[in-house]
């Protein structure tokens, strides 16, 4: 699958954007890291793995490139901490960008971060 790779014992999804590459994440699966990778790639207007739904192009759509990273890392950092806590179980392979997650965070944060 496009941008994604197995090291150290973890799946991981990077993009490569202007030369540069682009590390997405760390995740528990195979699929879930290609979902990752298919969200940038949207976002950069390349071929994904798999088709995305409607609804999520819409509101990908609605992302500056910076707020998509800034959003995307967050939400992998925040699931590992409820992993970590026990609030999770260990293996899921959800979306990591949620529809409630995006319009919350729509409404209250629109300032832009950069990327790393």
């Amino acid at each position: 699958m496009r941008g994604v790779y197995f090291k150290n014992m973890k799946w991981q999804a990077a993009i490569k954007v202007d030369k540069k590459q682009i590390h997405l994440g760390t995740v528990g699966s195979q699929e879930e890291a290609a979902r990752l990778y298919d969200r940038a790639a949207f976002m950069c207007g390349r071929e994904p793995n798999f088709e995305l739904p409607e609804e999520e192009k819409q509101e990908l759509s609605r992302f500056k490139w910076d707020e998509f990273l800034a959003y995307t890392r967050r939400s992998i950092t925040n699931k590992k901490y409820k992993q970590r806590l026990g609030v999770e179980p260990q293996k899921r392979s959800e979306p990591v960008i949620e529809n409630s997650d995006l319009d919350s965070k729509r409404g209250a944060d629109s300032s832009s971060a950069s990327e790393e």
